[in-house]
C-alpha cells in the first residue's frame, strides 16, 4: 500500500516553514518531491546605492547563523580590490569570531539532531553549549554583530577585561563538551538510529559539489582554511576533521569534532593576540573592476564577487557552498524508512537563506 505524508521539518538556520511530500510503501520512502521555500534571494540588489557599511551590515544579517563569514567574505573581496592590508591584529580578530559562529552554529544543528532522536536531554545540554559560545562571539564583537566586521579589519578592538572573560568561556565550553562528546556518541540506541542512515556517499558529495560537514563527513578533504588560508589561519590552522560513513553518525559526530576544533582554534588565537591595529585605511575610491573574496563558512565554502564602475560598489554577489535541495534530499532518502525522514534532514544541517541566495545567482 502507498500513500502520501507531508513533512514539516524545523532546523536552526531555516527562516520559513519547509514542506516536503512523501510517497511511502511499506515503511519505506519510495519517492519524494522537495521545492525548498528560500524566500526573497540576495539582498545586494541595491548595492549601487548602498554604502559599504550597509552591504557588510546587510550581509551580515543575511543568514542567521553564519552572517559572520558572509561579512568576512565581501569585506574580503572589497579588500582585495582596494589592495588593503588587514593589521595582523584584525586578522586574528576575525579568525576568533569565525570559530565562535562555527562553534556555535555547530552546536544548534548537532541539538536539533539530538532533539529529532527524542533525546531531550542532550539536546538541552548542546543548546545550552551554542548559546554559551554566541554570547562569547556577542562580547568579542562588542554587541555589534551587523557593524563589527569592516573593509580593511574590525571596527571595535577587544579590551583586556572582555578577552579574559571570553578565554575563560571558551576553556569551560571546551571542557563540557569533551565530556558531553564522550558521552553522548558512543550511545548504543544513538549508533542503532545513524549509522547507515541517510548514507551521501563521497561520489555523491563529488558530484553534488558539496563543501564543509556534509562533504567531510563523506571523507573528503576541502576546507579553505587549510587549502587557500586566509585572515590569519596561516597562523592559526585548525585541524582536519573527517569522517568515511556519510551517514547521519558521520555527519552528527563530523559537527561535535568540528565544533570542539573551532573551540581550540578561537582559544589558540585569543592567548596569541597580537597588539597593534585593527583596521587598515580604505581608500576614497575604488579602482574600476571585479575581485572576489571567500571564507569556508559554517556549511561550507562561501564566494562573494565585487564589481566597480566609476569608483564605487556597483554589485554584489554571493555563491554559498551547496545545501540540501530536491536532487539531493532524493540521493539521502528514498528507500530510508519513514521514521527517519525528519532525523536526516536535519542531519545536513539546511539553510533556506543561502540556498536562496545561490538560486538568485
Amino acid at each position: 500500500m502507498a500513500y502520501t505524508l507531508a513533512l514539516r521539518p524545523n532546523a536552526p538556520a531555516l527562516t520559513r516553514p519547509q514542506r516536503m511530500l512523501l510517497k511511502i510503501e511499506g515503511e519505506q520512502i519510495v519517492a519524494l518531491e522537495y521545492r525548498p521555500d528560500v524566500g526573497p534571494g540576495s539582498p545586494f540588489a541595491q548595492a549601487a546605492r548602498m554604502g559599504f557599511e550597509q552591504l557588510v551590515t546587510a550581509a551580515t544579517l543575511t543568514c542567521p547563523t553564519c552572517g559572520t563569514a558572509h561579512a568576512l567574505a565581501l569585506c574580503q573581496a572589497v579588500e582585495t580590490l582596494a589592495a588593503i592590508t588587514v593589521p595582523p591584529r584584525a586578522a586574528v580578530l576575525r579568525v576568533i569570531a569565525a570559530e565562535l559562529e562555527r562553534a556555535t552554529s555547530h552546536l544548534a544543528a548537532v541539538a536539533t539532531i539530538f532533539a529529532a532522536l527524542a533525546l531531550p536531554t542532550i539536546a538541552d545540554a548542546f543548546t545550552n553549549e551554542s548559546a554559551t559560545t554566541r554570547k562569547a562571539l556577542s562580547d568579542l564583537q562588542g554587541g555589534t554583530r551587523g557593524a563589527w566586521l569592516v573593509p580593511g579589519g574590525v571596527a571595535g578592538d577587544l579590551s583586556d577585561e572582555p578577552q579574559a572573560l571570553i578565554i575563560q568561556i571558551i576553556a569551560a565550553s571546551l571542557d563540557n563538551l569533551f565530556t558531553l562528546a564522550d558521552k553522548s556518541l558512543a550511545q548504543r540506541y544513538l549508533l542503532a538510529r545513524t549509522v547507515e542512515v541517510g548514507v551521501i556517499t563521497a561520489s555523491a558529495a563529488t558530484q553534488f559539489n558539496l563543501g564543509g560537514p556534509m562533504a567531510r563527513a563523506a571523507g573528503l578533504k576541502a576546507d579553505m582554511r587549510l587549502d587557500a588560508p586566509y585572515a590569519a589561519y596561516a597562523a592559526f590552522p585548525p585541524k582536519l576533521v573527517t569522517q568515511e560513513g556519510g551517514d547521519v553518525y558521520a555527519r552528527l559526530t563530523q559537527l561535535v569534532l568540528e565544533a570542539l576544533e573551532s573551540l581550540k582554534v578561537a582559544e589558540r588565537a585569543i592567548r596569541e593576540l597580537p597588539a597593534g591595529l585593527v583596521r587598515g585605511a580604505l581608500p576614497a575610491t575604488l579602482p574600476t573592476g571585479s575581485s572576489e573574496g571567500a571564507a569556508e563558512a559554517p556549511r561550507g565554502p562561501l564566494h562573494y564577487k565585487v564589481e566597480t564602475d566609476g569608483g564605487r560598489l556597483g554589485a554584489v554577489y554571493c555563491r554559498p557552498a551547496p545545501q540540501l535541495d530536491r536532487l539531493l534530499a532524493q540521493t539521502a532518502l528514498i528507500q530510508a524508512t519513514v521514521d527517519n525522514a525528519a532525523l536526516i534532514f536535519v542531519s545536513t544541517d539546511p539553510c533556506d537563506t543561502c540556498l536562496g541566495m545561490a538560486h538568485d545567482g
